[in-house]
C-alpha cells in the first residue's frame, strides 16, 4: 500500500490499517443445558409431576426449565414434557422466542428433536401463561432406545428475548469473522 493510500484511510507508513467492529442488538440470547442424571431414578415420579432446573437469566428474566419424566396429563403418559417457565420479572408481561432441543451423547442438538416455539408471551398476571412448552416433546421408549446412555440424557433450551430497544456495543474482530 502507498503512504498516500495508508493516510487516505487513517494508517501512518508502516502501520497496518485498523479495523474496529460493533453490533447492534435488538434481542437477548442465551441458553441452558439441562442434563438428567439418573434418568430410570425420575420415572415413578408421576403423570403431571415436574422436576425444576436451576434458574438461568436471559433478557434480563429469570427462567427454567420443567422435566415432567411421565408426561404433562393423562394424555401424554409415554412422553416426555419439557416446557420452559418464566420465574421472575419486574414487567407483567415478557414475549420469548425459545427452542428446546434432545443433545446426543457428544453433546449435539438431534434434528428430529428440535422444537422451535414462536413468539410466546410469557405472563405471570392472572389468567397468563408463565410456561410454554412441549407435553409430547419425545416418546419414552425412543428415548429410551435411542438416546439415553449410561442413564443420561441431556436437553438444551435457547431463548431469545427482544430488548425493547437496541443496544450499540464494541466486539472484538474476530467475533465478526467467526459470525458469533
Amino acid at each position: 500500500m502507498s503512504n498516500a493510500a495508508a493516510s487516505a484511510i487513517g494508517a501512518t507508513s508502516g502501520d497496518e490499517p485498523s479495523l474496529t467492529a460493533s453490533t447492534i442488538d435488538a434481542q437477548a440470547i442465551g441458553s441452558h443445558i439441562l442434563r438428567i442424571n439418573g434418568y430410570s431414578y425420575t420415572m415413578g415420579l408421576g403423570t403431571g409431576k415436574f422436576i425444576t432446573s436451576e434458574c438461568f437469566t436471559v433478557g434480563g428474566h429469570r427462567w427454567c426449565l420443567k422435566y415432567f419424566p411421565n408426561g404433562t396429563q393423562k394424555g401424554y403418559p409415554a412422553s416426555i414434557s419439557i416446557f420452559l417457565c418464566l420465574v421472575h420479572t419486574a414487567l407483567d408481561e415478557v414475549k420469548a422466542k425459545f427452542t428446546i432441543s434432545l443433545l446426543d451423547q457428544a453433546g449435539n442438538p438431534v434434528p428430529s428433536y428440535i422444537r422451535h416455539g414462536g413468539m410466546w408471551t410469557f405472563s405471570h398476571k392472572q389468567g397468563g401463561n408463565a410456561a410454554r412448552g412441549y407435553s409430547d416433546f419425545i416418546r419414552r421408549s425412543d428415548l429410551e432406545n435411542h438416546y439415553v446412555k449410561d442413564d443420561v440424557f441431556s436437553v438444551r433450551c435457547d431463548v431469545a428475548v427482544p430488548l425493547g430497544k437496541t443496544v450499540t456495543k464494541a466486539i472484538l474482530v474476530s467475533a465478526v469473522r467467526r459470525g458469533v
